[in-house]
């Protein structure tokens, strides 16, 4: 665990260097305190080659300080860098730290399990991938957010099963769920966990729908920026939605048309309900007579029995024609190093065949 404190003076960062993770991070840094008025970001790459986007000095900022102000964030309090500091998720961290003047408390990805949580010091403000959320509830059977007061979980979707567990911890931690992406700086949306609500948009945002009922992005101070996504959403009000699944994503089967997320959450309710460890995640492939197939990918095996009670969970579920055409087993699911699930690659790996 490492602690950084941001000063009018650059922070000497040199034996950070050799930290993967860090390295991009002391990078900008030198560049910030240097004068640099805009920063090149590399995409995720969870839909499609990531791609280099330049935002300025200016627009960090501000992004920075919608979190700062939603969160009354100050300089003499702590936020916690867990991240990946590659993506935006993680380098909008060092941004409002830089930004609020406060220390930054860091800790390796890798490092992120319950023993290390317990030894951390008050934290106003923290944000992990629902991956490490995940493996800090398996790794420990008390809270182990009782250090942090505020979660923020982006970069994936957040399943019903994890919300409940989260939910189980009756945490004085509060939880919420983000929307951006790494043009818009970080989250320009974000909902509570575990009260139903849909996503709010942030100060300064609103939103509206093209034709394919994907989501479009405003922003009110500089209408020159409109971003339209590839995240089919539920539209309640210019200021509230909810998120669906990405347009990639949609499987029209027979003419039925469902999200591959949507259609996982009841997966993950059945890993649930019977126990099971089993990962999985899913693709999409044409096929001669559904048109699109869904097809789920499972780590490990399961039995003949559960496939068959699986599938009709789906069905009873998600309806008589909604549910996976083709089930593989595999060894592993593949995962960005963002920590998004690699659904193309985990199918690649799924059908590789064995030496």
């Amino acid at each position: 665990m490492l602690q950084i404190f941001f000063t009018p003076s650059a922070p000497d960062l040199t034996a950070l260097q050799d930290d993967e993770n860090l390295r991009p991070a002391v990078t900008f840094i030198k560049h910030w305190y240097a004068g640099a008025d805009s920063f090149t970001f590399t995409s995720s790459g969870s839909t499609g080659i990531p791609k280099s986007i330049v935002l300025s000095k200016d627009f960090l900022i501000a992004s920075a300080k919608r979190t700062i102000e939603l969160f009354n964030i100050s300089s003499s309090d702590r936020l916690l860098l867990a991240l990946n500091t590659s993506f935006m998720g993680g380098m909008m961290m060092v941004v409002r730290a830089l930004v609020a003047g406060c220390e930054l408390v860091y800790l390796s990805p890798d490092q992120v399990h319950a023993n290390n949580f317990k030894t951390l010091p008050p934290i106003k403000l923290a944000s992990l991938v629902p991956a490490q959320v995940h493996g800090l509830l398996i790794d420990h059977s008390t809270d182990p957010f009782t250090a942090i007061d505020n979660l923020l979980l982006g970069g994936a979707p957040v399943s019903k099963s994890l919300e409940q567990r989260i939910a189980a911890l009756n945490s004085a931690c509060h939880f919420y769920h983000t929307y951006g992406m790494t043009e818009t700086a970080s989250h320009v949306a974000i909902r509570m966990l575990n009260d139903n609500s849909p996503y709010q948009a942030l100060e300064g945002f609103e939103f509206s729908q093209n034709e394919k009922e994907c989501l479009v992005i405003h922003h009110l101070k500089n209408p020159a920026f409109t971003l339209t996504t590839n995240d089919v959403v539920h539209l309640y009000t210019p200021y509230t939605f909810d998120w669906i699944g990405r347009a990639d994503w949609v499987i029209n089967s027979g003419g039925i048309k469902y999200s591959l997320e949507q259609a996982e959450e009841c997966i993950a309710d059945f890993m649930h309900t019977y126990h099971l460890p089993n990962l999985f995640t899913s693709y999409k492939s044409t096929d001669d007579v559904w048109g699109d197939k869904w097809i789920l990918l499972v780590t490990g095996s399961l039995s003949q029995d559960l496939v068959d009670q699986l599938k009709t969970h789906c069905k009873n579920t998600l309806g008589k024609y909604i549910y996976p055409k083709e089930i593989l087993f595999t060894k592993k699911i593949v995962y960005l190093s963002s920590g998004k699930v690699d659904r193309f690659n985990s199918y690649q790996q799924a059908i590789k065949p064995s030496i």
